[in-house]
């Protein structure tokens, strides 16, 4: 189960499909999410791009 506190690399090492559940925030965010932020939580993400979090977590854990 993925969790906020899991760090982006985390998420997509033991989760490789998640990569794709990233890359939809990139037209949000207006960069990578994943280049810029492989070493912070998804909470911190999330709160520096103003995402939903428990949307995100929905689907990251849905993959």
């Amino acid at each position: 189960m993925i969790t906020q506190k899991m760090t982006l690399l985390d998420v997509v090492e033991k989760y490789p499909k998640t990569e794709d559940v990233f890359h939809q925030y990139d037209t949000v965010s207006g960069e990578c999410v994943l280049c810029n932020n492989l070493f912070d939580s998804i909470e911190n993400v999330a709160e520096k791009y103003k995402l939903n979090l428990d949307e995100l977590l929905s689907k990251l854990n849905y993959v």
